[in-house]
Formats: C-alpha cells, structure tokens, sequence
C-alpha cells in the first residue's frame, strides 16, 4: 500500500518538477549590448608595463611618489566597474574609499598588502606629497603573482614594496 501511495505521488508531482525548471537565463535582456569585449594577453601586459616604466622614469609618479597606473578600462556610465594597471614601488600612502571595492590581481613582483586598521601621522595643512601616513592595527599579506585580493569599500589599505622592488598589479575598482 506504502509502495502505491508513494507511486501515485511521484506520478502526478513529476509533471510539476518538470514544470519548475527553467531557464535561468531567460527574460535577460541582451540589448543594448556594449562593446567592452577585451582581451588582454601577455603581449599586450608587457605594452602596459612598459608604458608604466617608462611614466615612472619620467617622473609622473603620483604625489612624488613611484606610483604610476593607466587606464586599461576606463570608467563608463553603463558598467560599476573600471580596470587600472598599477606599477608602483617603495612606499606610497594609506586609501580608503567611501564607495569603491578594490580587486586586485598581482601581476608581476611582490609585496606587502595591509588592510584594515587606522591610519595615522596625517598632518592637516600638508600637501599630499609632503605626507608619509602609516596604517596601525592592520593584517598584512606578503603578496606575488597570482594573488587576488580583495579590499571592501570604507576599509583602510596600503600595498608596499621593499626598496628597490616593484610590484604591477591590475585594479578592478567595482563601485556601489
């Protein structure tokens, strides 16, 4: 009897699972469709990096500062996102941003990631470049190639090179 019962129900509850799977996917809407279609391969980082090198030689480096990027993919109002390449070495100062996620993606070198805690020894008044903040209270990550790491939004971070070291990394800057 417990077998006919338990037949019976699978006989008429299988036409409604069938019923119940859809296509995920359907009613997504595929127009307009942007152009962002990329593909970066190695040529093209070495392009990059060069590019960066060479900005770092010329001193344009930010604040004074062995930090040079370019915009791999610029802001746009249709995406909540951008990609930056960074070549950057030594020190450069602490960031935090009200309403930007950081993604990063270490491209080629190392260093030393620190995220979260406070920062400390701003002096009102300076000019940035002036400036030689610390974080205190921070977790730090010793980083290389491959790694991916992953800063919220409102949360204090530094990336750190020994001297005479560099690190390149690509930024996916996802904004809320």
């Amino acid at each position: 009897m417990r077998f006919l019962s338990f037949f019976l129900a699978s006989v008429y509850l299988l036409p409604a699972s069938s019923v119940s799977a859809q296509d995920i996917f359907a009613g997504i809407p595929v127009e307009p469709r942007p152009s962002d279609y990329i593909h970066w391969d190695a040529e093209k980082f070495e392009d990059f990096k060069s590019e960066l090198q060479q900005s770092l030689q010329e001193g344009n480096g930010i604040w004074d500062t062995d930090f040079v990027y370019l915009n791999a993919l610029p802001q746009a109002d249709h995406r909540p996102h951008n990609i930056q390449i960074i070549h950057r070495s030594g020190y450069t100062q602490p960031e935090i941003h009200e309403l930007k996620w950081d993604i990063y993606v270490i491209l080629d070198g190392s260093g030393v990631a620190r995220i979260g805690g406070e920062r400390v020894g701003w002096v009102n008044g300076l000019p940035p470049e002036q400036q030689h903040p610390q974080l205190e209270g921070f977790k730090e990550y010793q980083v290389g190639v491959g790694d991916i790491i992953h800063v919220p939004a409102r949360e204090w971070h530094q990336m750190l090179t020994e001297p005479n070291e560099s690190i390149t990394y690509a930024l996916i800057n996802v904004f809320e």
